[in-house]
């Protein structure tokens, strides 16, 4: 009787160990990273403002192509002749995508957290409204996901490749918006360098835009 109850009781501590290592283990985890040209790009999971989860690893397989952004950063998504929301210049670039026969998925991501997070989903909703966004637009509140890719403006870009490798990290094109969008596009050479088997040229070019804000 005595070795059963202490096989019994072995038994659930093991058990005990077991689960704590798991919830451990799953718990509060990071993207790996840091961000690399050449290098698979880190994994990550977000939810959009609509509550949507969204998983990078799902869009294996596509071009993917992430823009930091704020809806409230002239540069991105508040109204301004610098803004790539306002001036159609990101609408352009993926109608351009499709044009060269492309499949792209379009992420945005915000990282902001200078206002919590309710507003800043609410914002986000508005300027998505206001200028007609049909990308999701995820919440990266904690800054987690921003961090490990070293996104440090509002828009920074990069462009993953269909092997869920990154091709490219930067800016979105030359510094001054054009309405027209007739100003060199990074992004989109990019996109059409991979899909004709190309290397990506330049791979990597200094961002512009609005400070990241992320959480101290």
């Amino acid at each position: 009787m005595m070795f059963k109850n202490l096989a019994a009781t072995v038994a659930v501590i093991c058990a005990a160990a077991v689960t704590m290592t798991t919830v451990a283990d799953t718990e509060d985890k990071k993207p790996a990273g840091p961000a690399k040209i050449g290098q698979p790009a880190p994994v990550f999971t977000l939810v959009d403002v609509d509550g949507k989860t969204h998983n990078l690893a799902d869009y294996k397989g596509k071009i993917v192509v992430l823009e930091w952004f704020n809806a409230g950063c002239p540069w991105s998504g508040k109204e301004s002749g610098n803004s790539v929301h306002a001036t159609g210049r990101v609408k352009k670039l993926i109608t351009d995508a499709k044009t060269a026969k492309v499949e792209v998925v379009y992420l945005l991501v915000d990282s902001s957290a200078n206002r919590d997070k309710a507003t800043v989903v609410k914002e986000n909703k508005a300027a998505r409204a206001k200028f007609g966004i049909k990308q999701p637009i995820l919440i990266d509140h904690d800054g987690k996901v921003g961090r490990v890719y070293g996104a440090r403006t509002t828009p920074h870009m990069y462009v993953i490749d269909a092997k869920g490798v990154l091709q490219y990290n930067g800016a979105f094109g030359d510094r001054k918006a054009k309405p027209d969008g007739s100003e060199q596009n990074f992004v989109l050479a990019a996109i059409k360098s991979l899909k004709d088997g190309k290397p990506v040229t330049p791979a990597q070019t200094r961002p512009w835009g609005c400070g990241v804000k992320y959480a101290r």
